[in-house]
């Protein structure tokens, strides 16, 4: 999945090809591989990296004063924030592709209401995701 606003010219526009999560959907039920991928914890695992990536480019602008340094600090935050949405549209497209794959209940992840960021906060014990 990918954010596209500069190609088109739209603000907020997206362009998804859930061809990929489709494909992983589909061999996770054929191979009946739902739970040991659930079990994993990857999307999760994704979003404590880029927290804690964050939480250091915060904690270097508290400490750096120099300009040069802030630009790469700015420039990685919005990388990190670029990624972070892009495994959020990937977790949302997968969710959507299990769902049409399954053929009961229990396929379904625990927490599928929940974005990683909200699954990520409630494992945390409240810990803010931002």
């Amino acid at each position: 999945a990918v954010v596209a606003t500069q190609s088109t010219g739209k603000i907020g526009a997206t362009f998804t090809d859930d061809g990929f999560s489709m494909g992983i959907a589909y061999i996770l039920k054929l191979l009946d591989q739902y739970s040991a991928f659930d079990s994993l914890h990857w999307f999760q695992s994704v979003n404590s990296k880029f927290n804690n990536e964050e939480k250091a480019v915060k904690d270097s602008r508290r400490r750096e004063t120099d300009v040069k340094l802030d630009q790469t600090n700015t420039l990685t935050m919005k990388r990190l924030d670029q990624y972070r949405q892009e495994f959020e549209l990937l977790y949302y497209s997968l969710s959507s592709a299990r769902i049409f794959f399954r053929t009961d209940l229990e396929d379904l992840p625990i927490e599928i209401n929940k974005s990683p960021v909200e699954a990520t906060v409630s494992s945390e014990g409240g810990a803010s995701a931002s």
